[in-house]
């Protein structure tokens, strides 16, 4: 039981920074910079601090869905 809830919280912190990076790569550029941000920044960050820490991926990914993503879909509209 407690090895599975285990495993579903891996897969979590997995899942989110690629659903982060996948969502950052298919926004167009011209939309993150009308919104005050960076494209190439987030992706980096998220990528690079995934693979090498973990959890302050997951961190990044989240405070990127969280906030950046809004902020993008809002100029795209």
């Amino acid at each position: 039981m407690i090895g599975d809830v285990f495993v579903l919280l891996m897969l979590a912190s997995l899942a989110i920074p690629i659903w982060a990076i996948v969502d950052a790569i298919t926004r167009p550029s011209a939309a993150f910079a009308a919104a005050n941000s960076s494209k190439g920044l987030w992706i980096a960050l998220v990528a690079l601090t995934t693979f090498f820490t973990g959890i302050i991926g997951l961190v990044l990914a989240i405070a990127y869905l969280a906030s950046i993503r809004p902020r993008v879909k809002a100029v795209m509209a």
